[in-house]
């Protein structure tokens, strides 16, 4: 009964307090890139829970889980400059600025879709080709077509953190 309390309690307390230990970082990448900050912290919240030394056992580095092969990459040829050591990218302030770039590469992608924000979701957790093919059999609601139920299940918990953020900062 003690475990499940206090993981209870602590993921009440995440809600007020993880999310603002990063806002001036956030707040400047959601404002660059024409980001809602309630989705960048919701992805950091689903990828990491605010852990900037977290380390994903595809290789993914940071508190936004970039791959050094994929968005660091794409990143660096953006910005005419040379790719990102794995040091680099444990920066929590260059860590969110490439997942929000990422991020915002997805949402301009599928500008103009009703599920645009679904579809750069599910881009930053399965990559652009899944989410291509998604798109291409959608006709509006991408959940309907997704065949990675760990997929499924991230957008979900992405969307109810985004919206459990979008509430508090409403407050």
């Amino acid at each position: 009964m003690a475990v499940s309390l206090s993981m209870i309690l602590y993921n009440l307390l995440s809600i007020y307090l993880e999310p603002h230990r990063y806002d001036r970082y956030i707040e400047r990448s959601a404002a660059k890139y024409a980001l809602d900050p309630a989705l960048i912290r919701a992805v950091i919240y689903t990828e990491t829970k605010f852990n900037p030394f977290a380390v994903g056992g595809a290789g993914e580095i940071g508190i936004m889980q970039i791959l050094p092969s994929g968005a660091a990459a794409d990143y660096a040829r953006a910005n005419h400059r040379p790719e990102y050591s794995r040091t680099d990218l444990f920066n929590p302030e260059l860590n969110i600025d490439i997942g929000s770039w990422y991020l915002a590469q997805g949402l301009n992608k599928y500008s103009g879709r009703p599920d645009a924000v679904a579809l750069a979701i599910c881009r930053y957790n399965a990559g652009d080709s899944r989410v291509r093919r998604w798109a291409d059999a959608s006709s509006g609601d991408i959940v309907a077509v997704i065949d990675i139920p760990s997929t499924g299940a991230y957008l979900e918990k992405v969307r109810l953190r985004m919206e459990l953020y979008k509430r508090i900062e409403r407050k």
